[in-house]
């Protein structure tokens, strides 16, 4: 396990900056090249529109990546306060059934007091499964 700690907020500032960045290059490629093509009163040639199309795909693909990236970021986060959640109320759940059972000296007691550990080394798994996904 490393001590890397993965945040989705870290995610979103990012692409915030990534995407301000790519829109101020854009704004700036379009102005200059406009300005450009009234300064020599040229029409655009039919490759650079060509080429301009590629990179217009080739950013809306990318663009369509980052998305998706941050929208699966989201649902882990979501999975892994899930994942949470149920390990605590699992735990809960254990912890009462072998202070139960504890109390409780027939069988059924017994029964309770096994059901409850096993709740809560389940519990204790789950909360195993958060680390990975980060």
């Amino acid at each position: 396990m490393s001590g890397h700690k993965c945040y989705p907020w870290d995610l979103q500032d990012r692409y915030a900056q990534d995407k301000s960045v790519v829109n101020k290059m854009q704004q700036k490629y379009w102005e200059t090249k406009q300005a450009f093509i009234k300064a020599t009163g040229k029409k655009e040639d039919e490759h650079v529109v060509a080429s301009d199309a590629d990179l217009d795909a080739k950013l809306e693909l990318f663009h369509s990546i980052q998305r998706t990236c941050l929208d699966l970021s989201k649902a882990i986060v979501l999975y892994q306060k899930r994942i949470c959640f149920l390990s605590q109320e699992e735990n809960e759940l254990g912890k009462f059934l072998r202070s139960q059972g504890f109390q409780d000296k027939t069988r059924a007691g017994k029964m309770m007091q096994a059901t409850g550990k096993a709740l809560c080394f389940s519990s204790q798994q789950r909360l195993a499964l958060r680390n990975p996904l980060c």
